[in-house]
């Protein structure tokens, strides 16, 4: 049997089990911000991730400054390169120097006055020559040997590239042979850079 004190307490809950629903959703709804999981503004240090700084419109202003003359400096070397080419091209003399001759003047001038004189008698006689002819690549190659004779490694390896463009595919092989060893030790790609004149 039922004692009559649970009946009135059951009913209690009966009767305000609405309200009290409504009174615990209302506390939910007000403190919702505190009971949500809160989002970190910053990323966990170990997480390795940094946010960095909007640059300010004065910076990109000159970051964009900056590469628009870095740009134009590019192009600018780009258009004195190919006036040169072209300029060598167009002012081939009609009598060209005879190439022999003017290898054993490069060198006696090299022994007898430097370098500087050696490589003028050089830059001189390439004047003389058609640009695409099989001459030009003789003196290319006797001014890379100058440069590198010199120092100057970086241009020596210029020269004997165009040399080697210059060069009929048969006669390539036999300049590549001695310059494997340097460019294996002082070009970027090393002696694998020979590879596209095959």
């Amino acid at each position: 049997m039922e004692s009559g004190e649970d009946k009135p307490r059951h009913g209690f809950i009966n009767r305000y089990w609405v309200l009290i629903v409504i009174v615990l959703w209302l506390i939910a709804w007000s403190a919702r911000d505190w009971l949500a999981p809160a989002e970190p503004e910053d990323p966990p240090a170990e997480s390795g991730v940094v946010l960095e700084e909007e640059p300010s419109a004065e910076d990109q202003e000159a970051a964009r400054e900056e590469a628009a003359r870095e740009e134009a400096a590019r192009e600018e070397a780009a258009r004195e390169e190919a006036d040169r080419e072209e300029a060598a091209r167009e002012e081939a003399v009609e009598e060209p120097v005879e190439v022999e001759a003017l290898l054993t003047e490069a060198r006696e001038t090299y022994w007898r006055e430097g370098a500087a004189a050696a490589r003028t008698v050089l830059e001189g006689g390439l004047e003389t020559q058609a640009y695409e002819s099989r001459e030009r690549a003789d003196i290319l190659g006797e001014l890379g040997n100058l440069q590198y004779a010199t120092g100057d490694v970086e241009a020596a390896m210029g020269s004997w590239d165009r040399a080697l463009e210059k060069l009929p595919e048969g006669e390539r092989r036999a300049m590549m042979a001695p310059l494997r060893p340097i460019y294996s030790r002082h070009h970027p790609q090393g002696a694998d850079h020979l590879e596209r004149f095959r």
